[in-house]
């Protein structure tokens, strides 16, 4: 299998994975905020479905980035001159692909590589949205935990 095959049946494999994930991560945000009402659901419910939603986000971005990596030798090959200066273009030697974070780097013979293909905030907007994710999961259990606290408290015989 060549370079080129096995980096699309790796982008396929994300793409079909990715798109799974976040269509699951979407639909229970949304089933869960569509089952208690929006306006009627208390914060530990919309802090669940917003991190489920950012979440879902981060994965639809990851997944578009990584269809940017689908590339055979020739459009490679033009990405990378136009990532390169031009004065370096006749020297470029490889590239790299990466996947974590999502790359591909074209590299010049005196060690120098230049990213190409893929769009700038990719990166950045994934991070941005898991680290969103992240933080409203803590604060949904934090939330809930404080809930069944206060529950737990109010039941006591005095």
């Amino acid at each position: 299998m060549s370079h080129d095959q096995s980096n699309a049946v790796a982008v396929l494999l994300i793409v079909l994975v990715g798109l799974a994930v976040a269509v699951a991560l979407a639909v229970y945000g949304c089933t869960v905020l569509a089952r208690h009402g929006i306006r009627r659901s208390d914060l530990g419910v919309r802090l669940r479905a917003g991190a489920a939603i950012a979440v879902a986000a981060a994965v639809l971005v990851y997944v578009w980035g990584a269809l940017h990596l689908v590339r055979d030798e020739t459009m490679t090959d033009q990405a990378c001159k136009a990532a390169v200066p031009s004065a370096q273009a006749a020297h470029i030697v490889g590239v790299d692909v990466s996947y974590l974070p999502l790359h591909l780097n074209c590299r010049v013979t005196d060690g120098g590589s230049y990213a190409a293909a893929l769009p700038d905030f990719v990166n950045p907007a994934v991070l941005g949205l898991v680290v969103v994710g992240v933080v409203l999961a803590v604060f949904a259990a934090l939330h809930s935990e404080v809930r069944a606290r206060s529950n737990f408290v109010g039941e006591q015989p005095s």
